[in-house]
């Protein structure tokens, strides 16, 4: 099985989008909370999702180190990974959400799955958990056979994740990702397969960040 390396590039909704795999080990830029010496692959969920959020948005690819920095700059990283109203409302304030063409509203984490579909559905985007200590990308919207759906996009792929594939609904074809199974003593004991774009139930996502798409400035 060949694994898959720091980025691959996916199709989705006739979109080219490339995927940040926080899986690689490759992702060695400091991400830190008081010099803890973390990178993002440990602990860059909320860098990787504002990252392909942007990408679905308007086509334009951030790059992850950078917007780390940006995020470490403006007090965006806590002790368990990133403080999303932190970060976004830092990037709101000093106008990197405006050039990357996105407004956040200083609505911290809401769980209110109407507004989600609303916002949604009207074409932006969000950032969320689908299951707890872990941010996904939400992308686009969906009603099927009179269900709601939303399409995430996830950084470490877990489709198959026990508290979150029972609500996939569909995985998007070509969006395998590889990667290496490891036990407590970090051996690789086997490979697996799991997918990095998938639509979930709309009442999944919980403590998201609606993310406003506007023209990109500058």
């Amino acid at each position: 099985m060949e694994l898959t390396g720091k980025t691959r590039e996916m199709t989705c909704l006739g979109r080219r989008l490339r995927f940040c795999n926080q899986k690689s080990p490759d992702w060695t830029h400091l991400y830190e909370y008081e010099h803890n010496g973390s990178t993002l692959t440990d602990a860059g969920c909320g860098v990787f999702a504002l990252v392909h959020a942007v990408e679905w948005m308007h086509g334009v690819r951030l790059e992850p180190d950078d917007v780390a920095e940006v995020s470490v700059a403006v007090g965006g990283r806590g002790d368990d990974g990133t403080d999303r109203p932190s970060m976004l409302g830092g990037m709101t304030a000093c106008g990197y959400a405006a050039r990357c063409g996105f407004r956040y509203d200083g609505d911290g984490l809401l769980n209110d799955h109407e507004l989600l579909w609303r916002h949604m559905a009207a074409g932006n985007a969000a950032l969320c958990n689908l299951r707890p200590g872990h941010i996904v990308a939400l992308l686009a919207a969906r009603e099927r056979d009179g269900r709601r759906e939303l399409l995430a996009m996830d950084s470490v792929a877990e489709s198959v994740a026990e508290k979150v594939r029972d609500h996939v609904r569909e995985v998007v074809p070509g969006s395998e990702i590889s990667y290496p199974i490891r036990n407590a003593a970090g051996d690789v004991v086997g490979y697996g397969e799991s997918w990095a774009l998938f639509w979930v139930d709309a009442d999944l996502p919980k403590d998201f960040n609606l993310l406003h798409k506007t023209a990109p400035q500058g």
